[in-house]
C-alpha cells in the first residue's frame, strides 16, 4: 500500500481517502482539499496502511472508502482499532462476488487479458459519459504500470475472502445510480441495511464534487 499526500498543511482534520484500482492522485487532484489534510492510501499489496502518518496530532480523522479501496480500507483500518467516521463510495466488502462485487468471470478476465488497451476499456466502464472519461484520461500523465497493476488484483483476488467483518464505522455509503464497474444493484444488495444514497454518475463519482468538504458534508446529511 503506497501512501501520496494530496495536502499536507497542518490542518487539524485529516481525511483518511482509500483510493480504487488504477486511480491515482492525478485523478482526484482536482478536489479543493482546504480544512483537510488529505492522505491518499492507494496500490494495494497488503492491508498495512504505510508509515507517515501522525494520528495523533488530529482531532479529527475521516475515512473515504472508494471501489476497492472499500474492502481494503476498512480492513485494513480493523487492525489499527480505527475509531472515525467511514464513509463508502462505490465498493463493497465482497470485491470478488457474483452476488455483491464484481462478477468472478470479469475479474478473472480482466487480471488475465490486462494491458494499456484493456485497461483504457475498463476506464471508460468507469463513467456515465464520454466527457467525464475524456477529463481523467487527460489528467492519466503517469506511465501505466500494468505489472503493478496485475499484482494488484492478484492481492485483491488471493485476499478477496479475508476482509474485516466489523462494519460498525461505516456511517454512510454513496452509490451511483450508474455504476457499470460494480453494478450498483449489487451494492445496494450488499449495503441494503446501511444507511446508502443513491447518487448521479458512474463508478467515479468525484467530478460531481467541487471539495472533500463536499463529499464529507454529503456522507453526515
Amino acid at each position: 500500500m503506497k501512501l501520496s499526500w494530496l495536502n499536507n498543511s497542518g490542518s487539524g482534520s485529516l481525511i483518511l481517502f482509500f483510493s480504487g484500482w488504477s486511480v491515482e492522485p492525478e485523478h482526484v487532484g482536482f478536489l479543493d482539499c482546504s480544512h483537510f489534510d488529505v492522505a491518499m492510501l492507494h496500490r494495494y499489496d497488503s492491508f498495512d496502511i504505510p508509515d507517515g502518518i501522525d494520528f495523533t496530532k488530529y482531532d479529527e480523522i475521516i475515512a473515504i472508502a472508494y471501489s476497492f479501496g472499500v474492502f481494503t480500507g476498512i480492513t485494513a483500518l480493523s487492525k489499527i482499532n480505527f475509531s472515525g467516521e467511514i464513509f463508502a463510495v462505490n465498493g463493497t466488502m465482497k470485491p470478488v462476488d457474483n452476488r455483491f462485487g464484481i462478477r468472478k468471470m470479469v475479474f478473472d478476465k480482466t487480471l488475465a487479458n490486462l494491458n494499456e488497451e484493456t485497461l483504457d476499456q475498463f476506464r471508460k466502464n468507469m463513467f456515465a459519459d464520454s466527457p467525464s472519461y475524456e477529463t481523467f484520461a487527460k489528467s492519466s500523465k503517469f506511465i501505466n504500470n500494468i505489472d503493478g497493476l496485475k499484482k494488484e488484483l492478484e492481492f485483491i483476488r488471493d485476499n478477496s475472502e479475508k476482509g474485516s467483518s466489523d462494519l460498525s464505522k461505516v456511517q454512510k455509503v454513496l452509490i451511483s445510480k450508474s455504476d457499470r464497474i460494480i453494478f450498483s444493484k449489487n451494492q445496494v444488495d450488499f449495503w441494503n441495511d446501511f444507511n446508502y444514497v443513491l447518487i448521479d454518475g458512474g463508478h467515479f463519482p468525484f467530478y460531481g464534487f467541487k471539495s472533500w468538504g463536499e463529499i464529507v458534508q454529503l456522507c453526515r446529511q
